[in-house]
C-alpha cells in the first residue's frame, strides 16, 4: 500500500493569523482531515472545546507548517518541539499530555521536515532551527497565554537549548527536555567515516532502527508515513559537529531545567549529552528512565508513562512556587 505523502498540502497552507476563528475554519478541509486522521492528530474532534489553527509561519527563510490547540479556559501554553526525521504528526502522545494538563499547545515542523519548506532533513546551522522557534513564538505570543513551558525531544531539545542562549532564557518558564541530542551515539567510531565521505557523497541512505519498545510507532514511520526521509545528508551532520562545539562554548545559565534520558537510549550519545548540558546549565535535574529507548514520546506505556509523569511534576512544581511567591508578595 502506498504511503500517503500529502504533497499538494505545504501549497495550499495557508498564513496563520493566530485568531482562532479564521484559523479553524480551513481545518475542515478534505485533504487537512485526512492528514490529521492518518496521523491520528485530529485533537479539536477528540476535546470538546479545543480550537485548531493549521497554516503556515514565514520564519527563518522558510515557511513553517504550524499548529495550535487552544482548550476554552487554557492554563498557559505547551510548546512541543519536535526531533530529527520527526514531525508534528507523530507527536499525538505529547500535544495530547499538553491538553490533558489543560494547556494550549503549540508546535511545528521543523525546517525540512514534514510539511515545512527547506531541504529534506538538511539544515545548514542547527542557528537556524533555534530562529525558526524564535519567529514562531513572535507570532504566536499575541494570542497563546502565559506562562509558557517548553518540551523537546533529541533535535528539538538541541533547538531549544540553542535558542537559550541565543535568543532568550527567559521565555520559557519551565523546560523539559527529552533524549536531547548534542552528539549522536557512536560518533567516535563514525567520526573518520564522515571525514572520509564528506568531500565524495551529499547524502547517505538512511538505516532505519527502532527508537522505541513501541512496535506500532516503529512499524508506522518505517512504513505508513509518508512524510519520512530516507537519507542522511552529510550536510546535516556538518551543521551538527558544529552544534557541539558551539555548545561549548556557551557560558553558564542560572535556568532550571528537567532533562528524561533513557538508560537504553541507543540514538544520542547521552552519557557525553547529559555531562556537557551539567556543564552549561548547572541547575539541570536528570530524570531517568530504566530500559528506556530514544524516542521517549513514543515510547511504549511502560516507559513513556513516567516519562510524561516526571515532565507534569516539573511544571505543577513551577506552578506551586510561582504561587507561594504571589501569596509571599
Amino acid at each position: 500500500m502506498d504511503k500517503p505523502r500529502f504533497e499538494g498540502l505545504p501549497a495550499r497552507l495557508p498564513p496563520l493569523t493566530f485568531d482562532p476563528q479564521a484559523d479553524s475554519a480551513w481545518g475542515e478541509d478534505s485533504e487537512v482531515q485526512a492528514y490529521l486522521n492518518h496521523y491520528s492528530i485530529n485533537l479539536a474532534k477528540e476535546y470538546p472545546g479545543v480550537r485548531h489553527g493549521f497554516g503556515r509561519v514565514a520564519a527563518a527563510g522558510f515557511d513553517l507548517a504550524t499548529h495550535y490547540w487552544l482548550p476554552e479556559r487554557p492554563r498557559g501554553t505547551l510548546v512541543v518541539v519536535h526531533g530529527y526525521y520527526d514531525h508534528v504528526g507523530l507527536y499525538g502522545h505529547a500535544l495530547r499530555f499538553g491538553l490533558d494538563q489543560g494547556y494550549a499547545v503549540l508546535a511545528f515542523d521543523l525546517p525540512g521536515h514534514g510539511l515545512s519548506s527547506g531541504a529534506h532533513a538538511s539544515i545548514d546551522s542547527f542557528d537556524q532551527y533555534a530562529d525558526a522557534l524564535h519567529q514562531v513564538l513572535a507570532a504566536g505570543e499575541s494570542m497563546l497565554p502565559s506562562p509558557w513551558h517548553c518540551l523537546g525531544q533529541s533535535t528539538g531539545g538541541a533547538t531549544v537549548l540553542n535558542y537559550l542562549w541565543r535568543h532568550s532564557s527567559e521565555r520559557f518558564d519551565r523546560i523539559a527536555l527529552c533524549a536531547p541530542l548534542v552528539l549522536p551515539f557512536g560518533w567516535r567510531t563514525s567520526f573518520w567515516a564522515y571525514w572520509l565521505a564528506r568531500p565524495f557523497l551529499k547524502k547517505v541512505r538512511r538505516v532505519f532502527r527502532s527508537s522505541s519498545h513501541d512496535r506500532a510507532f516503529n512499524h508506522f514511520v518505517r512504513y505508513e508515513d509518508g512524510l519520512q526521509y530516507p537519507y542522511l545528508p552529510v550536510k546535516w551532520v556538518t551543521a551538527m559537529r558544529r552544534w557541539d562545539s558551539q555548545f561549548f562554548s556557551f557560558p553558564v545559565l542560572d535556568k532550571p531545567l528537567l532533562v528524561v534520558q533513557g538508560d537504553a537510549d541507543r540514538t544520542v550519545d547521552w552519557r557525553y549529552n547529559l555531562t556537557r548540558i551539567r556543564h552549561r546549565l548547572p541547575n539541570t535535574q536528570v530524570h531517568m528512565i530504566n530500559g528506556a529507548s530514544h524516542h521517549l514520546v513514543n515510547e511504549s506505556p511502560p516507559y513513556r508513562m513516567p516519562v510524561f509523569d516526571a515532565i507534569a511534576q516539573w511544571l505543577n512544581d513551577s506552578e506551586l512556587n510561582r504561587d507561594e511567591s504571589a501569596t509571599l508578595s
